[in-house]
Order: structure tokens, then C-alpha cells, then sequence
């Protein structure tokens, strides 16, 4: 049950920022241009991000394949 809630646990912004590994200026130029992870309300004024979104987001902009993950026939 942790797993299942751990994928959907909300992280405020400047800490998805330090897990992407990303500036803060470049963060606002990929939220600026739409290509940031979806933002979840958190209430009025706070927003978030849900770490299995972070993740997916990740995953899309991965180059190339993974060591190993190609049948070797």
C-alpha cells in the first residue's frame, strides 16, 4: 500500500524541481512554454506535483535506448 501511495504523494515545486535536476529558470521556461509536468491544486494558492507525474514527464524525454533493453538475436 505505501508504493500505491508513494506514486501519488504531491512534492511542492522547488522540491520537483531539485528531483528533475533542473534550474529554476529553466523550469519556468518549460512551464512557460506548456512543457512542464501537469500541476496539481493542492488548495487555492499552493500547487504541486505528483511524483509518478514527475516520472512519466521523465520518461517522455528519455534519448535513445537503455543498456541491455534491445534483444541481442
Amino acid at each position: 500500500m505505501s508504493d500505491a501511495f508513494d506514486s501519488v504523494r504531491v512534492v511542492d515545486e522547488p522540491t520537483a524541481i531539485s528531483l528533475v535536476g533542473l534550474s529554476r529558470d529553466t523550469w519556468d521556461r518549460l512551464r512557460a512554454r506548456g512543457e512542464a509536468p501537469p500541476v496539481t491544486k493542492i488548495s487555492e494558492r499552493r500547487i504541486g506535483y505528483r511524483l509518478i507525474d514527475l516520472k512519466v514527464w521523465l520518461d517522455a524525454r528519455r534519448i535513445g535506448e537503455a543498456p541491455g533493453s534491445k534483444d541481442s538475436a
